[in-house]
């Protein structure tokens, strides 16, 4: 469980990384686009029999992070999984660096064309057996600096005044917000859930 004060330090890192890149945009479906523009690589590869669903690598010829993807994930978990290697690299966590791991480094080759010399950063966000737990502090950082980044105050609150949330559903706002940041509806609820509870409290 993280505390209240990390959660809004990451909160604040989140929305900083937010304003950075996209401004006051919302428009979450392009945010390849966004992170090439400030100089993050994004890469899509099949890493299905790496039983992986992300990783950050560091080009180090180019000086440059780069981000590959699983390209089988939809659209949305695709857009998520960028936003949670953001925040590895944002938050700073103290990264080991693999230079053992041949396979990864082949396979992103392949894939990109790339054969610049190489680093595989050692934290591969999994799934299915390899996946961490959700009690793992790093983990909920992660998840909560995504949540935070697609979908910061700055933007979502004018947005929910805007919708008279107090005569819609939850269910209706999640789709609507769903629509809106190009999100899924589990992130939609979290965030709709502390923005209501903001907007009550500011009454």
């Amino acid at each position: 469980m993280l505390s209240y004060k990390r959660q809004i330090e990451i909160k604040k890192s989140a929305e900083k990384a937010h304003q950075t890149i996209m401004g006051p945009n919302v428009d979450n479906e392009n945010l390849a686009t966004y992170f090439k523009s400030a100089g993050l690589a994004v890469i899509n590869a099949d890493l299905s029999d790496l039983a992986a669903t992300a990783y950050t690598l560091y080009n180090m010829d180019k000086d440059q992070p780069q981000i590959v993807v699983e390209n089988a994930l939809n659209h949305r978990d695709w857009i998520y999984m960028l936003a949670k290697e953001l925040g590895q690299l944002i938050l700073g966590w103290d990264y080991q660096v693999n230079q053992d791991n041949p396979q990864v480094i082949e396979r992103v080759r392949q894939e990109s064309n790339q054969v610049d010399d190489i680093d595989i950063l050692d934290y591969p966000f999994s799934d299915g057996s390899c996946q961490l737990s959700t009690s793992n502090p790093t983990e909920a950082e992660a998840d909560l600096f995504a949540e935070y980044f697609l979908v910061p105050d700055a933007t979502a609150q004018p947005i929910l005044q805007d919708l008279d949330w107090q005569t819609l559903s939850m269910a209706r706002l999640i789709q609507k917000f769903s629509l809106i940041y190009f999100i899924n509806d589990h992130i939609a609820r979290n965030r709709l859930t502390t923005l209501i509870q903001e907007v009550s409290q500011s009454k």
